[in-house]
């Protein structure tokens, strides 16, 4: 059996895994670390001192997840164990991925919070109506005032607009909206209840078609776009990059 609690209540975001690691729990232990990068805190830290490897094969989650969070949201994730034997079980994923890995809880907090990245962020919970999409909207306009990102604002509204608009037609859930400014992007995202992901159209619609453009102006705005599933769920996001 696996536990994973996440706990917010430290400068950087920590995830404490209990028990065992087996191929059977990767997909627990991904979606546990998909919830703690989708908010893009300032880390994430794996804490495995109360974990046992099994199967080694199993350590090859966090490669994979890695991977996804350098292309978004950006968030660095590392790993601490104060079991040797785990630290030489990691070696192989940590080496190839460059996780950075600790022999203690205290130390990879410690590390990572010598540098933080600046974060700033706003959150809106939505219900899936016409009210939504202008609410999203002037979430992000007030915070691109706010930090300064008059570049931006225009497109992050737009962006923000089609991603709301397509979570109200196509999942009908309830929804979460954020925008996050860390590094040099801007982090743009809706959750919502429906698990499919969005689909992109082959080409634009015809002249007064009533939809079918949502997803091509993200591609065509966004720096970068993707969605990643979520428990009961998913999460769109779409980065835009400070011009140089």
């Amino acid at each position: 059996m696996l536990t994973c609690q996440i706990d917010r209540t430290l400068p950087v975001t920590v995830l404490h895994l209990a028990g065992e690691l087996r191929l059977g729990t990767v997909h627990q232990i991904r979606a546990a670390l998909i919830k703690c990068l989708v908010e893009c805190p300032e880390a994430v830290i794996v804490d495995l001192s109360h974990a046992e490897v099994p199967s080694p094969v199993a350590l090859s989650v966090f490669g994979a997840v890695s991977r996804r969070a350098s292309e978004w949201p950006v968030v660095p994730l590392v790993l601490t164990a104060s079991s040797p034997n785990i630290r030489e079980r990691l070696e192989p994923v940590t080496r190839l991925w460059q996780i950075p890995v600790h022999a203690s809880l205290e130390d990879a907090i410690a590390l990572a919070a010598l540098h933080p990245p600046p974060v700033r962020r706003a959150k809106l919970a939505l219900r899936p109506g016409t009210i939504a999409m202008p609410r999203a909207r002037a979430m992000v306009a007030d915070s691109c005032r706010e930090w300064g990102l008059n570049d931006l604002l225009l497109p992050a509204e737009l962006i923000m607009s089609e991603l709301v608009s397509n979570a109200v037609q196509h999942a009908a859930t309830d929804l979460v909206a954020s925008v996050v400014f860390r590094f040099d992007l801007v982090h743009l995202t809706v959750s919502d209840g429906d698990p499919t992901p969005p689909r992109k159209s082959s080409g634009y619609p015809p002249i007064g078609a009533l939809s079918g453009r949502g997803l091509l102006l993200v591609d065509e705005f966004a720096t970068a776009w993707g969605c990643m599933p979520l428990e009961g769920g998913k999460v769109v996001w779409a980065t835009l990059r400070l011009p140089a």
